[in-house]
């Protein structure tokens, strides 16, 4: 991501993915006014930039067991 990224980018790139309350403020940008205003907005790099951040941040939870098994 670059200075000239939108201000969502630039917003996501300063979050601290270390952090332990890092989720929370990733939903509170997902979620947010200027999030909602911007991405309608985003050029295609922009837009790539967008998912490959989130897929990097995502949480992954594991099932105890297969819930299509019994």
């Amino acid at each position: 991501m670059s200075s000239s990224d939108s201000p969502i980018l630039q917003r996501l790139r300063r979050l601290d993915s270390s952090l332990s309350g890092f989720h929370d403020k990733l939903c509170d940008v997902l979620y947010g006014q200027e999030y909602i205003q911007c991405v309608p907005n985003l050029q295609d790099g922009e837009t790539v930039q967008l998912v490959d951040y989130l897929d990097k941040v995502c949480r992954h939870t594991a099932l105890p067991r297969s819930p299509l098994r019994p």
